[in-house]
């Protein structure tokens, strides 16, 4: 069962990593289905985005559950349908099931497991090839709206979308894209 703690701050997201038996999959992904509509029932939950990697002999997913603060996760932990469900888990997976706050960014880059997190560099450059070009599409998008606004109020309406697509489809797609230069030790 996943563990609380008192560090992270406003705004977490849970990691899950599940290595899934392969005559399982199907009837955990069911089982994931359920639980991903229960979330979207629980008051703070922001989001969630699954990784999946059937390459392996055990087919592994990593699963990155948000929330707005650390209360709406502590509460999402000890939701009695969420319990029921945990009791379920065993049945579908391989290996002990691996759970891990993270904050910011860090959720996409220090993957869990194994791989060490790649350089901070790397992370910047990442970031920086996310978001550059969705400043620029939403600064131009949106200075037809803002125009006449002042400078510090125009900027807020791109910032926000710029961080809402860098933070769900963009990083997501940008560190699978990545994968291999990010993880170099993981190379065969």
């Amino acid at each position: 069962m996943p563990s609380p703690s008192s560090t992270a701050p406003e705004g977490v997201t849970l990691v899950i990593t599940e290595r899934v038996r392969s005559s399982q999959v199907e009837p955990y992904e069911a089982w994931a289905r359920g639980v991903h509509a229960l979330l979207g029932q629980q008051p703070g939950f922001l989001g969630l985005h699954v990784l999946r990697d059937p390459s392996g002999p055990v087919p592994e997913y990593i699963t990155l559950l948000r929330f707005a603060s650390q209360e709406a996760l502590d509460a999402w932990r000890t939701n009695p349908a969420y319990q029921a469900a945990l009791r379920e888990l065993p049945g579908f997976t391989a290996s002990d099931v691996d759970y891990r706050e993270a904050r910011g960014l860090e959720a996409w880059f220090d993957l869990p497991g194994s791989l060490p997190a790649p350089p901070l560099w790397k992370n910047i450059v990442v970031g920086f090839v996310g978001v550059y070009p969705l400043i620029l599409l939403f600064s131009y998008l949106c200075g037809f709206f803002t125009e006449g606004w002042p400078w510090w109020a125009a900027i807020i309406p791109s910032a926000f979308l710029a961080t809402v697509f860098l933070n769900w489809p963009v990083l997501p797609l940008l560190s699978r894209l990545l994968r291999r230069w990010l993880y170099p030790a993981q190379r065969s």
